[in-house]
């Protein structure tokens, strides 16, 4: 119910604003609802940026961050690539990047077991 609420106030709000200002606003709630572990609703509202033609680093690494916390890995590592495709000399995209190898491996380790 809050994240309705949520939801239907940005709408409201994002409709008076330009552009610029709702891609700023879709970004923040974004990393807002990723802060409150709501994976799910922050990847929407990265590939909505998205699909709007706004392509960057950080939002292929938010991206896959979420994919990550959703348990699709092969998505997640796409995302890590196309962010450091983007922006090679990153290095917080990178030490993701880096953090979910060392998941990954984890997680191949254990099923060996």
């Amino acid at each position: 119910m809050k994240t309705i609420v949520i939801i239907l106030i940005l709408v409201v709000v994002l409709g008076g604003c330009s552009a610029k200002k709702v891609y700023k606003s879709e970004f923040d709630f974004a990393n807002k609802m990723a802060q409150a572990g709501l994976w799910k609703e922050a990847h929407y509202r990265w590939k909505n940026i998205l699909a709007e033609g706004k392509e960057s680093a950080a939002i292929y690494n938010n991206i896959a961050v979420a994919l990550e916390h959703m348990g699709r890995f092969e998505e997640a590592e796409e995302s890590y690539k196309k962010a450091l495709a983007l922006s090679p000399n990153n290095s917080t995209i990178q030490g993701n990047y880096d953090k979910f190898k060392t998941l990954l491996k984890k997680k191949k380790n254990e099923k060996k077991k």
